[in-house]
């Protein structure tokens, strides 16, 4: 048998050091944008907190947009999967949305830093033409079809889930402790101002509110 060549086992142990320091400063800029502006962050405050030299910084990031664009699609990736795991089974228009609200609420809970950097990153934008907001787009698109929903736009129906799901978040994190309450209330609400009549928006509300609005231990935000 032939001796391994000699590269082949630092390989991997290479990969995985470059790959610890990446996590690490995406890490520390989730930290940072989560509790400030991007302008008022500086490489020299990533890389300090990231415990990274900052010479290496730039072998990742060209600099904190670069750092700053992979946060948010690192935490809408996030987001996308914890709605699709919540909906792989549900058909129901009405359903669909308040059980979306719930995966973003208690996400939100579990991840406090990681929701709150991308907020602060995309300033609130509104990118009804973004690729994450197919879904939703389909199933406002699905509801008006099948009239669950009633007397409003796609794009308004659009803009009241992310009004009503960026309140119920602000709410619970600015001193809100009732987190199956406000998935219910506030996931009624947004059903009836879709259209949704009230008998049906409360039953999708409660149910998304049930298995959705447990407490969460909140964590750390991790960077894989």
């Amino acid at each position: 048998m032939t001796d391994q060549p000699s590269g082949t086992s630092r390989a991997p142990r290479n990969d995985r050091r470059r790959g610890r320091t990446r996590n690490a400063l995406i890490g520390a800029g989730q930290r940072l944008f989560a509790a400030r502006s991007i302008d008022g962050v500086t490489i020299d405050d990533i890389t300090v907190a990231a415990d990274v030299a900052k010479g290496s910084f730039y072998n990742y990031f060209d600099g904190k947009e670069s750092l700053g664009e992979a946060i948010v699609e690192l935490v809408q990736g996030d987001c996308e999967h914890e709605i699709y795991a919540a909906n792989i089974d549900v058909a129901d228009p009405a359903a669909r949305i308040a059980r979306a609200m719930g995966a973003m609420v208690r996400y939100a809970g579990i991840h406090p830093e990681r929701y709150r950097a991308m907020i602060n990153l995309t300033r609130r934008r509104a990118e009804i033409a973004a690729p994450i907001n197919r879904g939703l787009r389909h199933d406002i698109e699905a509801g008006l079809g099948c009239g669950s929903f009633h007397a409003i736009s796609v794009e308004a129906g659009m803009l009241a889930v992310f009004a009503m799901i960026s309140s119920a978040i602000d709410h619970l994190r600015t001193g809100g402790s009732d987190a199956q309450g406000v998935i219910r209330e506030m996931g009624f609400m947004l059903l009836r101002s879709l259209g949704v009549v009230d008998g049906a928006a409360l039953e999708a509300a409660t149910a998304a509110a049930a298995e959705f609005g447990q407490p969460v231990q909140s964590s750390s935000p991790s960077a894989s």
